[in-house]
């Protein structure tokens, strides 16, 4: 069996790398890196270009300061792929996407390690059908800490409802805490969900490992536990420290009452948001119809055949899935973003379902990597959320690229200045900013989520150039209702009064509704 272990990796890893390959290339094609950067990705393009400006102005020791004292990052991990990936790409938007790749292998290592009681080569055809789980490419092809996310708390839950902790190494358990740790973090604020969820699974499964156990060892149960919270907290508590205070505000920002975030359906529209088939198929692939059949199947088979190791494994992780779906479920907020918390709990637990019964089978191992390799080969199609020939990606492309060399212009004639995007879209103020920075153009570029029309009003003494879209633009808002469109009017009329100003459409879409640009005069030589 050790001599197959390197075959079965090899012939994975294969697998691993056609995935990568042919997302990239649709993305590059297709999706999201055919088209202008737009949120929410290029939020964290953005921050990783300031976090590589500054390591190119202050180098590293006073760039990890920042980083972990002074500018926590609102995603850790996302944002050190975004520094590391423009790095890599020398400022390009692809460095991060490529990146990402390094957390799709990782997952893939945790699926290989949480499967460890399978043989290599059976192993390696589970993963390799996973691989054709659409939240997978999502990984690649969304530049974003959600996917990641899921599927880290997802396999992390898999490893701890499946291993027996109170046998495990103390150096183990640790390594095992730091893995909870990191994969709480990996979007700090969900981080109460996540650890609510691997702790339902984790109590379920290891209360009853105790209690079948003979003979029990209650005490034993609480060292171990005590050493996994310590590994734990030694990842969680030092970001939460200086990151916290932000991660707070974000939270009641996005859940306040009346917030543009939150989702207006009904409480069946809550119950059902993530269980219907167009929401879950376009996240879950084949999974959407096997994981309900898998998890029959298993637990009739552990049932009957009374082993007790993997009812606790299936207790275990049923507890961390169905408090996924309550978290998700009760949260006003809605998106299939969010739902990579719940689908990621459904992909571990059928990655889990899947690998007992083909341990419990007798189907040889490469026989098992066939399967596998006809389930990818049947179901595996490249995905991404941005598609160019979209009505609304498609203008938002050509408003951008329309408005963007006459504003970079303006800019370059006064370094320094201040500019407000004062619509979210068709021209993004982070789309705004990610492009200008990679011209090298320094400027302040600041987006308008203002709800009210005073912030406007006070904003506009302060800019150098406004970038303004009238209300109903195609491209606009993508599907929210941001209550400063309304006023996109109001304020056209007071900025083509004002004497300060001097400003002129740059593009009109098909509803004859245009971009405007205005500079404040004597800002443009």
């Amino acid at each position: 069996m050790n001599r197959s272990i390197p075959s079965a990796l090899y012939v994975l890893l294969g697998f691993c790398l056609f995935h990568i390959v042919g997302v990239m290339s649709y993305v590059l094609r297709v999706g999201r890196l055919s088209s202008v950067p737009i949120y929410d990705d290029v939020y964290y393009l953005n921050d990783g270009q300031t976090r590589l400006e500054l390591l190119d102005r202050v180098g590293i020791f006073r760039c990890l300061a920042d980083f972990f004292i002074f500018n926590p990052p609102h995603a850790p991990f996302t944002a050190l792929t975004g520094l590391f990936g423009l790095m890599l790409s020398a400022g390009a938007d692809w460095g991060p996407y490529v990146l990402s790749s390094g957390w799709l292998l990782f997952v893939v290592l945790l699926g290989w390690l949480a499967l460890r009681e399978l043989e290599p080569w059976k192993r390696s055809g589970v993963l390799v059908s996973l691989l054709a789980v659409p939240l997978f490419g999502t990984v690649l092809s969304e530049f974003r800490p959600d996917p990641v996310w899921g599927l880290m708390v997802g396999f992390t839950a898999l490893l701890l409802v499946s291993a027996n902790i109170v046998q495990m190494k103390a150096s183990r358990l640790f390594a095992l805490g730091l893995l909870v740790g990191a994969s709480i973090i990996a979007k700090p604020t969900a981080a109460p969900a996540a650890a609510l969820m691997l702790a339902a699974g984790l109590a379920v499964s290891l209360c009853l490992r105790v209690w079948v156990q003979s003979p029990r060892s209650p005490r034993a149960a609480m060292r171990a536990v005590a050493v996994l919270s310590l590994g734990a907290a030694c990842v969680l508590l030092p970001y939460l420290l200086t990151g916290g205070p932000a991660i707070l505000a974000q939270i009641r920002d996005v859940m306040a009452p009346g917030s543009v975030w939150r989702t207006q359906t009904s409480a069946w529209g809550h119950i059902s948001y993530y269980l219907n088939k167009g929401a879950g198929t376009p996240v879950l692939g084949w999974v959407w119809y096997a994981s309900v059949p898998l998890f029959v199947l298993s637990l009739t088979w552990a049932a009957l055949t009374k082993d007790a190791k993997a009812l606790c494994t299936m207790a275990g992780l049923a507890a961390a899935t169905l408090t996924a779906y309550l978290i998700v479920t009760l949260s006003p907020v809605k998106s299939p973003m969010v739902g990579s918390f719940l689908y990621g709990a459904i992909i571990a637990s059928s990655t889990w379902c899947l690998a007992f019964i083909v341990m419990r089978s007798r189907v040889r191992g490469r026989i098992a990597l066939l399967i596998g390799a006809l389930v990818f080969i049947t179901c595996w199609v490249p995905r991404s959320a941005v598609n160019r020939n979209d009505s609304s990606i498609a203008s938002i492309n050509e408003a951008t690229y329309a408005v963007l060399p006459q504003v970079l212009d303006a800019m370059r004639a006064k370094p320094g200045g201040s500019a407000l995007v004062t619509a979210p879209g068709p021209v993004y103020s982070g789309t705004v900013e990610f492009m200008s920075r990679r011209q090298g153009i320094e400027w302040k570029i600041i987006g308008a989520p203002w709800e009210t029309w005073e912030p406007f009003e006070q904003s506009i003494s302060s800019m150098d150039l406004i970038i303004l879209a009238e209300a109903g633009m195609v491209g606009q808002s993508l599907g929210y209702d941001f209550p400063g469109v309304r006023l996109q009017g109001r304020l056209l009329d007071t900025l083509r009064a004002r004497a300060d100003f001097k400003g002129r459409p740059l593009y009109t879409d098909k509803n004859l509704r245009s971009v405007w640009m205005f500079v404040r005069n004597g800002a443009q030589q």
